[in-house]
């Protein structure tokens, strides 16, 4: 799918959602409880303004997107443990290899330094930021693209991190439509 097909989608769907929504309207996103992530505080305020904001769409947003173009040719695979997940994303297209490396070196620097961002595709991001010492991380690069581990002694991070890693999962195999669908807070 070309790029621009991919944007005027992506701009297609988030004026449907916002119309859905009734963006603007301070009542859709007032309490933190309520709202597009399901129990997260992201989505408050100007929420989907901050989102597509010009530092997160040169940021984590911009290599998300372009991951959501290039879902078909990533390969994952998780090894769940009792206290978190060993997670490998792979991809035999260089490019796409590069740009998985970044999207997770740039989301451990933003964890570390405790910089989040609206992202309500993914309802495991808020309490990933929220609580990001409580659980530990690292990364190894490999050829392909990058492998994981995320351990925590909290069974409810262990949750996060086992939730997270099926979201990845979903935004591999389905690309835009498991987006869209962690936006509208269906988390099939």
């Amino acid at each position: 799918m070309k790029r621009r097909t991919v944007a005027a989608g992506i701009g297609s769907l988030l004026s449907g959602w916002l119309a859905l929504v009734g963006f603007g309207r301070k009542s859709a996103f007032a309490e933190p409880s309520a709202g597009m992530m399901g129990g997260g505080g992201m989505m408050s305020g100007n929420a989907m303004q901050d989102m597509m904001s010009h530092n997160n769409m040169m940021g984590p947003m911009k290599l998300g997107m372009e991951l959501f173009e290039r879902h078909a040719e990533i390969q994952r695979a998780t090894q769940y443990l009792p206290n978190g997940i060993i997670d490998a994303t792979v991809s035999s297209n260089p490019t796409t290899a590069r740009i998985i490396k970044a999207h997770v070196i740039e989301m451990y620097n933003r964890l570390a330094d405790n910089r989040p961002f609206p992202y309500p595709a993914s309802p495991s991001v808020t309490s990933m930021f929220e609580n990001s010492t409580k659980y530990q991380r690292s990364y190894k690069l490999l050829p392909t693209g990058i492998e994981v581990t995320e351990t925590s002694d909290d069974p409810e991070m262990v949750k996060v991190i086992y939730a997270h890693a099926r979201e990845l999962d979903r935004f591999a195999r389905d690309g835009m439509p498991a987006m869209m669908r962690g936006m509208m807070g269906n988390k099939m």
